[in-house]
């Protein structure tokens, strides 16, 4: 996976409205810096503080260290608007972030007795009574507001700091996720977004083709940013603009340029988008897989409805059940190999008859890492598909390791049923 902005060359825009306001994203905890746990917490934050009017400029994360949050707390209340902090506040030695904020305002802790009856009737609540260290987690800044925490015993906490109002939520993404909606949200939300988006989701076109095809329609719309992201088999044209109307006027140009190759919009799956459309026309599906081993099964019966359009399917992983199970000729085999454009025609028209569908698909190929050959190397893949026009193959290279060809090869398989629909 890979992401890029458009190159300054005179039409990337400033990516911030006038009057956006900063905000910075602090996250605290050892575990975060060591790689036991991914900071999905940001990515949240991220969106919402967008959509709440505020640009964030920067992610910071630092260990459980006093010294380092206080200093953190400064810095960032220096720069920008908004602070949220998520980590910090259980019961343990390491839970350090109300007393570096403390030490930041410049103020001691007080220990909150509203704060800590509730701690203690949720432990009572649990059946289980409560340790002492948990009183840690009543111990506040003398300057400031306690926020009530109603799904979790920590409490977050607000406080004012330089330029910045501050927010501290718990890391736990439940707990952090309820005080974002039900707390800090009502509280800052300025009633407009900092930026408009759109995602426009294209399969087919590397991600330097694509750039290429749509210079022009780029530097037509300087008001509007555009990035890329590539995303294995898919390549998404990112807009951003101030302008809700100049980002559709460029949208526009791009769904004119790009035409079929864009399955959908942010929130669209391929998968899903294959399901409904088969759906909607009445239309069936079954899927004969053998390099793939259930991929492109799995990804459709993961969309919920694919009973309206899903037949059936077979792993015909050894040569003799594509014999026996989907009336691929043995000398068939014999003469090209299972992997081979033949092969994959029959595997998907024998798939196509046995189920009774509108359209059948398959895959066959080497997925590595052994296996290849200097005439049917590692990355080799034939895509069949049969249909009411007739039955054909592609045949695909697929850089990378045995889960990417695989996991690549079970999205081509997939738009190619897409692409049949029209």
């Amino acid at each position: 996976m890979s992401e890029a902005i458009a190159p300054a060359g005179g039409f990337t825009p400033p990516i911030t409205g006038p009057d956006a306001l900063s905000a910075e994203i602090l996250t605290i905890g050892d575990e975060l810096l060591s790689g036991e746990s991914a900071d999905t917490n940001s990515q949240f934050l991220d969106g919402r503080l967008e959509r709440w009017g505020y640009m964030v400029r920067r992610h910071t994360t630092v260990a459980d260290d006093l010294s380092a949050i206080a200093e953190a707390f400064r810095e960032l209340s220096a720069r920008a608007d908004l602070v949220i902090s998520s980590g910090g506040l259980g019961p343990t030695e390491d839970d350090l972030t109300l007393a570096a904020l403390g030490q930041a305002l410049g103020v001691e802790l007080l220990l909150d007795e509203p704060t800590l009856e509730r701690i203690r009737a949720r432990f009572q609540s649990f059946g289980r009574p409560m340790t002492p260290n948990n009183e840690r987690q009543a111990r506040v800044p003398a300057r400031g507001e306690v926020l009530p925490n109603a799904v979790g015993t920590a409490p977050g906490f607000r406080a004012e700091l330089g330029r910045a109002q501050i927010y501290l939520v718990p890391g736990v993404p439940r707990e952090m996720r309820w005080f974002a909606d039900e707390v800090i949200g009502p509280r800052v939300d300025r009633g407009r977004p900092v930026l408009v988006r759109r995602t426009l989701k294209v399969m087919g076109v590397g991600e330097s083709k694509l750039e290429h095809d749509i210079t022009d329609i780029v530097k037509a719309h300087g008001d509007v940013r555009f990035g890329y992201r590539t995303l294995g088999l898919e390549n998404h044209v990112k807009l951003a603009a101030v302008d809700g109307a100049a980002l559709a006027r460029a949208e526009a140009a791009v769904r004119e340029r790009l035409g079929a190759q864009i399955y959908g919009v942010e929130g669209d799956v391929l998968e899903t988008s294959v399901v409904q459309a088969l759906i909607a026309r009445g239309l069936s599906v079954a899927v004969a897989e053998s390099c793939t081993g259930g991929l492109v099964q799995k990804r459709i019966t993961d969309v919920a409805g694919a009973s309206g359009c899903f037949f059936g399917g077979v792993v015909a992983y050894a040569n003799e059940v594509k014999t026996r199970a989907l009336g691929v000729p043995a000398e068939l085999i014999a003469l090209h190999g299972a992997v081979s454009e033949e092969v994959a025609c029959a595997m998907a028209a024998g798939v196509r008859a046995a189920m009774g569908a509108s359209f059948g698909v398959s895959t066959t190929g080497v997925a590595g890492p052994g296996g290849g050959t200097p005439q049917k190397p590692v990355g080799l893949v034939y895509v069949g598909l049969s249909g009411p026009a007739g039955t054909t193959a592609e045949r695909l290279m697929v850089p990378g390791d045995r889960e990417q060809i695989r996991s690549f090869s079970a999205s081509f398989a997939i738009d190619r049923i897409r692409r049949a629909l029209g």
